[in-house]
């Protein structure tokens, strides 16, 4: 077979998106032009890749199965393509990072602010996503390197822990646990209202899994899919909530009180830098993780 990658690109964006126009619009291209590449695509492969009609694109059982090797082999070359960019000097180049909304929030601006004192030439592309998407963005070779909290063996990527932090609970200032001042128990918690992250979050799986642990039934008026979501619901009044210390650096801008909980030495949350595994840094992304390395330890 004589496949190209450019062939590939368009069959992995037409998969996802579904629409020649879709495809066309994203990649800059014309539409004949995606047309002919995924025609030629068939060709090389020897069976059609999508049942075409006037409004749909459908694939066919053979490009589900094409889709998994395409991304992987586009995300080798896009990992690739940003490692070779720049090896030898921090005076040009990007830095790609991907991590929840609020880990870049309390955790990675400071950091950010300083590489960028340092090294002004290297521009910085944030990801503000789920984990995730966080680990999907590093797998497929979007961004050089995540900061998340994984609960799950991926064997395509490098994972180093680089901050422990227990969990806590963010509570409205008038609330009458933070009036008490004292660490709270799990079991405390059955007379709150509990505001939950979902399940497709990593701190919700989390949250639920402890629960079940202690056998605490809880009421939760309200499920979000957003840690800033539910730091605004605290701030409001409509619950308390199960959060990761790092946030009290940023309690005060959202209004909210802190309070320990008694059970959590068995409950530490781990955040994780994680690369991937045949994708070797540049200078300035290797750089960054120094300098993120060392602002984390000091800040446990």
């Amino acid at each position: 077979m004589n496949i190209t990658f450019r062939q590939l690109r368009v069959f992995v964006q037409l998969f996802e998106l579904r629409s020649f126009t879709a495809t066309a619009q994203a990649l800059h291209m014309t539409q004949s032009a995606v047309s002919k590449l995924c025609s030629e695509l068939e060709t090389e492969v020897g069976f059609p890749l999508f049942e075409r009609s006037t409004r749909h694109v459908e694939p066919t059982d053979g490009a589900s199965d094409l889709y998994v090797y395409a991304v992987e082999l586009l995300g080798t070359l896009d990992s690739a393509t940003r490692s070779l960019s720049d090896l030898s000097s921090t005076r040009k180049g990007n830095v790609g990072i991907a991590a929840a909304p609020m880990i870049f929030y309390a955790l990675l601006c400071d950091v950010m602010t300083g590489y960028q004192r340092q090294y002004p030439h290297v521009r910085l592309e944030t990801y503000e996503v789920s984990t995730d998407m966080a680990i999907d963005h590093v797998v497929t070779g979007r961004v050089d390197f995540g900061l998340v909290a994984i609960d799950r063996a991926e064997p395509r990527l490098l994972i180093e822990p680089v901050f422990h932090d227990a969990l806590c609970l963010a509570c409205p200032p008038l609330h009458p646990l933070v009036e008490d001042g004292c660490p709270v128990s799990w079991e405390r918690l059955t007379r709150e209202k509990l505001i939950m992250l979902r399940s497709d979050n990593n701190m919700g799986r989390m949250v639920d899994s402890i629960m079940r642990r202690y056998d605490v039934d809880f009421r939760a008026p309200v499920e979000v899919g957003a840690v800033s979501t539910m730091l605004g619901l605290v701030r409001a009044g409509a619950g308390i909530a199960v959060v990761s210390t790092y946030i009290s650096r940023c309690a005060d801008a959202f209004g909210i009180h802190i309070v320990p909980i008694a059970d959590s030495a068995d409950t530490v949350r781990t955040l994780s830098l994680i690369r991937r595994r045949n994708a070797r840094s540049s200078v300035a992304a290797a750089k960054f993780i120094e300098i993120m390395r060392a602002d984390l330890q000091g800040s446990q």
